[in-house]
């Protein structure tokens, strides 16, 4: 009898795993509709850099910045360069939109040097030296070269 109740209970529990798991009226019959759940084909932080852009467009610089902090957590946990390099990226646009913000300049440094050490793990050079001329452009040369050593070493 116990173990009736148990295998009654893991179906009941593996049918709404999969879908919606209903019982008629009378409580005797069930239906259950499995619901196929497709993988996110898009990262995280693609989305909400996205958002981010969104809002710079629209010159909306208090959205603009709290989409920029979701996009950087959203990179940090895809544990990819890239999706970092592009947060970087809109930190020093919105440097720019806030007239010069030293604050998200020093944020996009800081985003830029997290992106290279996941660019060195990742053997990704390119990755590296796209680094390397964002440090350039924000007028942080001896930063930059630091960064081509570490694209160097990877040769």
């Amino acid at each position: 009898m116990k173990t009736r109740w148990v295998l009654r209970l893991t179906g009941a529990v593996a049918l709404g795993a999969l879908g919606t798991f209903g019982v008629s009226a009378s409580g005797r019959s069930a239906v259950a509709r499995v619901v196929f759940v497709q993988p996110e084909s898009t990262p995280a932080w693609v989305q909400r850099v996205a958002l981010v852009d969104e809002a710079l467009g629209r010159a909306e610089l208090s959205r603009a910045i709290y989409e920029w902090r979701e996009a950087y957590g959203a990179a940090l946990r895809s544990g990819r360069s890239d999706g970092l390099i592009a947060v970087g990226d809109r930190a020093t646009r919105i440097a720019q939109l806030a007239g010069g913000s030293a604050y998200f300049a020093r944020e996009a440094k800081e985003v830029y040097v997290h992106a290279a050490l996941r660019a060195r793990a990742e053997g990704s050079r390119d990755s590296i030296l796209r680094v390397a001329e964002m440090f350039e452009r924000l007028g942080d040369k001896e930063r930059a070269e630091q960064v081509r050593r570490i694209a160097g070493s990877l040769s």
